[in-house]
């Protein structure tokens, strides 16, 4: 036989096998009846029985679970057609998508990435705050119930960067304190935490727990000397970047927390050591990172230290370093005032009242400085100006503690709370002009201030951000679902920043009371200076000359030029007044609640 007839018998002789050789399913036609023959003489093998025709899916065996092949791999189809969505930046579509694969139970396989790279399609599309949400999803689940939790935390902190509060990550950075993180981020992540630690710490000391205060004042210090500003290592090409300008100066900003929490410990050189280290590393000249607030902070508290420890002169250099215009400008304009009387310049504390009480901060609130103005007067024997300017304290500030003791009284809702102080500071509603300074102060508050700015981003995305989205979207199952997201969300947030708005009005109340016993006391000294000139005048039988010319000079540095206030404020003259006493009793000051 040829080697090509073998081969086709071979073929042949395979071909007549049943096919439950290979498969374990007998396919083939089942043979036909054999025809009646006389018994051979040697036994014939019986042929196979006939396979039974099997069933349209088989059914499981017992103890195990059907796997659905066909759908797992659909779920695998599904998710590339939404990633290439998301790589053609279709933000929404692709979205959609992924919103699609998760609602549909038997594509459980790829929900774990699915639902990641929604929360990516979200944030690109610049729904931040719902973006945050769907990260906190992948986040719950933990570094071992997700692939895609270290991806999320790195989205976290670029996420951080688009919002103007960033501690709306602070408390999810804080919940992963034990966590690997990206070696660029960690400078970042170290300086969130050691900031969570020192509020925290605070937090404690405030309800008498010292000792659990020690120990997060402690871990504050540990993370902050992590922080040196480290060059970005690679993170291994991830999909966004672990470090960016927007950041700040990192180091910096350690050594401000390392500072605060030095002064909390009660160690003040060596809060005074870290914040000149603060100074030296925001130097414009040589810091790589330029970060002005952080600078314009650390000039504000070495201020604070040295005034407390009645070194005027110092805190007086440091206020001036404050740059004009900042955020804190006005505040550290209004604490040098009380430095400069401290000190007996009188004419540069006034200059600065002037400064606080023009129109351009009409709405600022600093009641004490009427106070201040009026003990300058009175040491200057200036009785009649210190009673009349306290008669107008006292008029405009006693209707003001009247109405902060209705608002942090029982009656008033904490839900409602915030609402009415948002009115008010965006002019939605009449209230007195002290009021209004009272109420916008209660917003200078940080926690208060941050709360807010997170609450209006809320409602911005949610009244604003999400109606502009295409029609396929805003109509969709995933779009109601953000929104009773945000709606959630914008509850939390207004019902923390009312209980802290109440605290702040309850403290500006406290205060207020303070201040207005404190001028009442004022009052009386300026009534008894009074009648004792009164009672030296009978007694003389003549007047009695309580004030005198003072001898005054106009005279400014090279730096300066000397320009008559004529009654006009400029924006570009605020903070250089230099108030000119022109008569009193500054040969014998007559200092408050004391004797010639």
């Amino acid at each position: 036989m040829t080697t090509a007839l073998r081969l086709a018998a071979a073929l042949l002789a395979l071909a007549a096998l049943p096919a439950r050789a290979q498969l374990g399913i007998d396919l083939t036609e089942p043979p036909k009846k054999a025809e009646k023959r006389k018994p051979a003489t040697r036994p014939v093998p019986l042929p196979p029985p006939p396979a039974a025709r099997p069933p349209a899916r088989p059914a499981p065996a017992a103890g195990f679970q059907a796997v659905d092949v066909a759908g797992k791999g659909q779920g695998k189809a599904r998710l590339e057609l939404a990633k290439k969505l998301l790589a053609e930046k279709e933000w929404e579509p692709a979205a959609l998508a992924f919103d699609a694969i998760l609602r549909e139970a038997p594509l459980a396989d790829v929900h774990d990435e699915a639902r990641f790279r929604l929360a990516v399609a979200l944030a690109r599309d610049g729904l931040i705050h719902s973006a945050l949400g769907r990260f906190d999803e992948v986040l719950s689940r933990g570094a071992q119930g997700s692939r895609f939790f270290h991806n999320s935390l790195e989205w976290i902190f670029y996420l951080g960067r688009r919002t103007a509060n960033e501690s709306v990550i602070l408390s999810r950075v804080a919940r992963f304190a034990g966590e690997p993180f990206p070696p660029g981020a960690q400078d970042k992540f170290h300086t969130l935490l050691a900031r969570y630690d020192y509020e925290r710490g605070l937090a404690l000391s405030e309800a008498g727990q010292a000792a659990e205060a020690r120990k997060a004042f402690e871990e504050a210090r540990r993370l902050a000397a992590q922080v040196r500003g480290q060059a970005p290592a690679d993170t291994g090409g991830g999909e966004v970047e672990a470090t960016s300008p927007a950041d700040g100066n990192l180091p910096a900003q350690a050594r401000f927390i390392e500072g605060l929490v030095h002064y909390a410990e009660g160690d003040p050189q060596a809060a005074v050591e870290s914040f000149k280290e603060v100074v030296r590393l925001t130097n414009p000249r040589r810091a790589t990172i330029a970060d002005p607030h952080i600078r314009e902070l650390a000039f504000l508290q070495l201020a604070r230290i040295h005034y407390e420890y009645k070194q005027n002169r110092y805190a007086i250099f440091y206020y001036q370093k404050m740059p004009w215009g900042g955020p804190e400008w006005l505040e550290g304009l209004w604490e040098s005032s009380y430095a400069y009387y401290r000190i007996g310049d009188y004419e540069k504390a006034l200059g600065n009242l002037i400064t606080l009480h023009s129109p351009y901060f009409q709405d600022e609130y600093f009641p004490e400085s009427h106070l201040l103005k009026a003990i300058i007067y009175y040491e200057n024997c200036r009785y009649p100006e210190a009673r009349s300017i306290l008669e107008d304290f006292n008029a405009s500030f006693e209707p003001v503690l009247a109405d902060l003791e209705k608002l942090t009284g029982r009656a008033t809702p904490v839900s409602g709370l915030y609402d009415l102080m948002d009115a008010v500071r965006r002019g939605r509603t009449a209230s007195d002009p002290a009021m209004r300074k009272v109420l916008k102060a209660a917003f200078t508050d940080r926690n208060i201030e941050r709360l807010d700015v997170s609450i209006r981003e809320v409602e911005a995305e949610m009244d604003e951000r999400l109606p502009r989205t295409k029609e396929a979207f805003r109509g969709s199952a995933l779009a109601a679902d953000l929104r009773r997201q945000l709606q959630a969300e914008r509850r939390r947030l207004v019902a923390e920043a009312a209980t802290r708005a109440r605290q702040k009005l309850e403290y500006e109340r406290d205060g207020l009371k303070e201040l207005l016993q404190q001028s009442l006391r004022i009052k009386i000294e300026v009534s008894r200076r009074e009648r004792e000139a009164l009672e030296g005048a009978l007694a003389s039988g003549g007047k009695i000359d309580v004030v005198r010319p003072y001898r005054y000079s106009a005279a400014v540095s090279d730096e300066s030029l000397y320009w008559p206030y004529e009654g006009e404020f400029w924006r570009d003259e605020l903070g250089t007044y230099s108030y000119t006493l022109t008569k009193g009793c500054r040969e014998g000051p007559v200092p408050l609640g004391g004797s010639r």
